[in-house]
């Protein structure tokens, strides 16, 4: 029997990770000056966020890295219905998020995997293109 690769992580680390992620909402709306929505556009501030830390502090901590995480998390898991869960088909278990597609396979998307592209790369690998074109293939046409 194989075992399988992805698995959802319990309701209270869930919890925590949401709270996380509205810590970073909290503080996107005030450096914004509006209220930020879990959508492309709090991901196109998350990155503007990113790249004034880079510029003015340097590497992030891992602490500022699961913040930046969460909120890349919910935007996904609100928008597609998905779950808070781990991946181990590599090496290291990766936390992400679980998102379900009609008739096919639920799609794993990686974030804190993005978020160390996005910190490495720049804004080549901005969070807001990233998440527009992982929603191609979660709901594909």
């Amino acid at each position: 029997m194989m075992k399988r690769s992805t698995q959802f992580i319990s309701p209270q680390k869930s919890r925590q990770l949401s709270d996380l992620a509205d810590r970073a909402k909290i503080s996107l709306s005030r450096y914004a000056g509006i209220d930020v929505e879990y959508n492309a556009i709090g991901l196109q501030l998350l990155d503007e966020w990113i790249e004034r830390h880079l510029k003015q502090v340097g590497e992030p901590s891992a602490e500022i890295r699961i913040v930046w995480g969460a909120f890349l998390g919910e935007a996904f898991r609100r928008r597609y219905q998905g779950q808070w869960g781990t991946d181990r088909t590599g090496p290291n278990e990766r936390l992400g998020i679980i998102c379900p597609r009609n008739d096919q396979a639920p799609v794993f998307i990686d974030v804190m995997d993005q978020i160390a592209h996005r910190i490495r790369d720049g804004m080549e690998e901005s969070l807001a293109f990233y998440y527009t074109i992982k929603g191609i293939e979660i709901t594909p046409q």
